[in-house]
């Protein structure tokens, strides 16, 4: 069977050489955005067939045989339609890195928020509706607990998407897909997340809650956001600890002193060790003293809890949805 990939050029390459065997790589197209110089030479060199374009449309499918191929959208650059979803058929398949129905939409920040240890990766049929398919194939594994921020969380599900991947090219020709309809009872939806609207800093939170918001804002998305002498500012790189707690909600937030290369922040239930402040991307750790103190406005606070335009990273690409907000 012929095996069509449609994946960004950042991912293209590490899917053919970690999920593909030789002579599965002699079946494979790949459609993708554009090419890489390592990405063109891997091509070249494995003798791989493939496209490149700027927009996915039927009049680009129409030049590839579909009746005996399976389609992987493994990182897709692009949306697909209902008329391409008709047109790759029931043999059109997408990797998602979540156990499906349960958080569909964003994942990699929401597993440093909610502390998620077991966890699983799935390929399930493309269908108009959003990550709604039955499910074909699925792989369990544990989150790894030195994996501190979103870049690390997102590197590691990666590599398991590619992992399940070739297991699944591996015994297509065995086993049948087993093609599990998703029982919405355990469905969930994770928004996505941008740092300017929701990585704002609740203050009043615990300790442990505080560590794992501020990382969940880590790399690569710019940080937690709060205020400082009325200035706006990221934080990145923390630890945390269970002395020095504050002794009074007064206390919550206020800078204790430095230690070694960070500065030491009472918090409730104990306090937090803070590496990096940013303001417009420099580090001002240096320019804290003992006494200061980190608050977030209201205001921030109450924006944050609207839903959020989707975003990729900081960035909200699509700028034809609004925000609205309630009228009482």
């Amino acid at each position: 069977m012929k095996i069509i990939i449609i994946s960004i050029h950042t991912l293209a390459l590490s899917y053919l050489k970690d999920s593909f065997n030789d002579n599965q790589l002699k079946k494979v197209t790949l459609i993708t955005d554009k090419l890489t110089t390592e990405l063109k030479k891997f091509l070249k060199f494995k003798n791989i067939k493939y496209i490149t374009t700027k927009k996915l449309s039927i009049k680009i499918l129409e030049k590839l045989d579909l009746k005996k191929s399976i389609t992987i959208s493994a990182g897709s650059p692009w949306i697909f339609t209902e008329k391409i979803i008709k047109k790759l058929g029931k043999n059109f398949y997408n990797i998602h890195q979540s156990p499906l129905p349960s958080m569909r939409g964003s994942v990699a920040s929401y597993i440093i928020l909610y502390d998620i240890k077991a966890f699983q990766t799935c390929l399930h049929k493309v269908t108009t509706g959003i990550d709604t398919g039955n499910v074909i194939y699925r792989k369990n594994f544990i989150i790894p607990s030195n994996l501190k921020l979103p870049k690390e969380i997102n590197i590691f599900l990666q590599s398991k998407n590619r992992e399940m991947l070739r297991e699944f090219l591996d015994n297509n020709n065995k086993n049948e897909p087993i093609n599990e309809k998703q029982n919405i009872l355990f469905a969930s939806y994770n928004k996505r997340l941008s740092s300017k609207i929701n990585g704002w800093i609740d203050w009043s939170m615990n300790v442990d809650d505080l560590d794992r918001f501020i990382r969940a804002y880590g790399d690569p998305y710019g940080g937690a956001n709060t205020c400082l002498s009325n200035a706006k500012v990221q934080i990145e790189n923390v630890e945390k600890s269970k002395n020095e707690s504050a002794r009074h909600p007064e206390e919550v937030g206020s800078v204790l002193r430095k230690f070694e290369d960070y500065i030491v922040v009472s918090v409730n239930g104990g306090s937090l060790y803070i590496k990096t402040i940013l303001i417009n991307k420099k580090n001002i750790i240096n320019s804290i003293k003992p006494g200061d103190k980190f608050y977030t406005k209201i205001k921030y606070l109450d924006e944050k809890n609207q839903r959020v335009m989707f975003v990729d990273q900081t960035n909200i690409y699509n700028k034809k949805i609004k925000l609205k907000k309630l009228i009482q």
